[in-house]
């Protein structure tokens, strides 16, 4: 007898509607027309996000509470996460895996954030490639990441370093380590204009507040204030469908190795 199989897909989540319709639920989809024999959940690992939506009459399970329904009625289960890198939330869901990973009649597997093997980097940029926009001989790409205090903060600064190896006008900055080393960069290329993009999976508060926000500690009204003349793209990573495939290639690695 076939055994039942389930798939829950972990993103941090978003209070945006439209970036839960435009950049969640394309990466749920595609999993789910993908693995047709399984069946996909969604949590969140953002408890004030799931506290926000919950005021809004929306309910969304956390991994802990979705794998406690799963365990009941599923023999294996895959969590695939939708965070960029293997920081503080993966860690959060890694434990919980873990934990429940003691009933002998369930197997639970978990895959891989965006960044997690060497060859993701690669695949991430050529993903890039498709998805930013045409610039000017001035102008260059500013990618606003989250960072995180947690080691693997590391992945942002490797990431820049394979830019600068294939030439792209292209820096990566974390709203963690603050813009000035951006700024830095942008002064050493002689750039004069900008593109800003949010490098998360969703276009939430931070791409619309802490990026291209009006206030005046904004990432765009910094650039301004030092001379850049700037443009915004408030779009997740979700919304690329390259991006989408590199999660989709870990899921189907997870599939093979249950």
């Amino acid at each position: 007898m076939e055994k039942k199989k389930a798939i829950l897909v972990a993103s941090f989540g978003s209070s945006y509607e439209n970036a839960r319709k435009e950049q969640i639920e394309p990466i749920e989809k595609l999993i789910e027309n993908t693995f047709t024999d399984y069946k996909v959940v969604r949590a969140f690992t953002s408890n004030m996000i799931i506290r926000k939506l919950k005021k809004e009459g929306i309910h969304i399970d956390t991994p802990d509470e979705a794998l406690k329904k799963l365990i009941e009625e599923f023999e294996h289960i895959i969590v695939q996460p939708t965070h960029i890198i293997p920081g503080f939330e993966y860690d959060k869901i890694r434990t919980i895996v873990s934990r429940m990973n003691h009933n002998k009649n369930v197997h639970i597997s978990l895959s891989q954030p965006l960044l997690y093997h060497k060859n993701d980097y690669r695949a991430v940029i050529e993903a890039l490639k498709t998805y930013i926009p045409k610039v000017e001989p001035n102008e260059a790409v500013v990618l606003l990441g989250h960072g995180t205090e947690h080691y693997a903060n590391t992945s942002y600064y490797y990431m820049q370093y394979l830019l600068e190896n294939e030439d792209l006008p292209v820096f990566m900055g974390t709203i963690e380590d603050g813009i000035e080393p951006v700024i830095k960069r942008l002064k050493k290329g002689k750039y004069s204009k900008a593109v800003l993009m949010p490098f998360l999976v969703v276009a939430g508060d931070h791409a619309h507040n802490d990026m291209a926000g009006d206030e005046e500690d904004s990432w765009k009204n910094i650039l301004i204030a030092n001379g850049i003349e700037v443009r915004a793209i408030t779009k997740g990573l979700g919304g690329n469908e390259a991006i989408r495939k590199i999660y989709l290639n870990h899921l189907k690695e997870a599939v093979n190795n249950q």
